[in-house]
């Protein structure tokens, strides 16, 4: 999911109010064309959207995938752009399968863990502190490049917390990661997240999220 400067303006812009592309072109100090463009792209993505009543009203506000990608502008990295993008799509896409379940919807800010190898090695983690990649790496015999993944997407859903240190990055749990740990581990992901969102699965039977 690669995103400019301008892009997080717009999302910001049509975030507070619902904005015309002239509007948003003499905000940003781009051309209109230009900004049509990513307009364009950014509506392709699922983030924004030309709200009515009228069709093509020429207006545009953040949809709910848009106001979540906005909400982790800064974890966004351009070398984690791609893992960026899968994150937020798991999350929006298991928030909507919660929801069917739920009482009450489940945002993507209620995703507290999309991936099976994340919630494990969180558990891992449970009992240390100012970990490095490597030593994650070397402790639970993963390899630092899949590790640096994981520890991004717990980092990404404010489980983690990371420092950079003259001796590289440094990760240590938060409290979001601690309250998660108090929960009876499960299975799979998405009981996890039934847990966590408090909901009562209506088929336990079905696969897990990332099967």
């Amino acid at each position: 999911m690669e995103l400019s400067d301008t892009d997080w303006g717009i999302l910001d812009l049509c975030s507070e109010d619902r904005e015309t592309r002239k509007n948003i072109a003499a905000a940003l100090d781009k051309t209109p064309n230009y900004i049509s463009k990513e307009l364009s792209k950014l509506n392709e993505m699922g983030m924004l959207e030309q709200p009515g009543p009228a069709e093509n009203s020429g207006m545009h506000v953040t949809t709910e995938k848009g106001e979540f990608v906005l909400s982790k502008q800064e974890k966004y990295e351009r070398r984690q752009s791609e893992l960026f993008g899968e994150l937020v799509e798991s999350a929006v896409e298991l928030s909507r399968e919660l929801s069917a379940e739920a009482d009450e919807e489940v945002t993507p800010d209620d995703i507290v863990v999309v991936t099976e190898q994340a919630y494990d090695l969180l558990q891992k983690l449970e009992n240390h502190s100012r970990i490095s990649p490597q030593e994650a790496a070397d402790r639970f015999g993963t390899n630092l490049y899949a590790t640096q993944g994981i520890l991004y997407e717990l980092y990404f859903f404010d489980l983690l917390d990371r420092a950079v240190t003259s001796e590289g990055e440094i990760y240590d749990l938060t409290a979001r990661s601690r309250r998660l740990l108090d929960d009876p581990v499960q299975a799979t992901v998405k009981d996890a997240n039934r847990t966590w969102n408090m909901i009562t699965s209506k088929d336990r039977s079905e696969p897990s999220f990332d099967e």
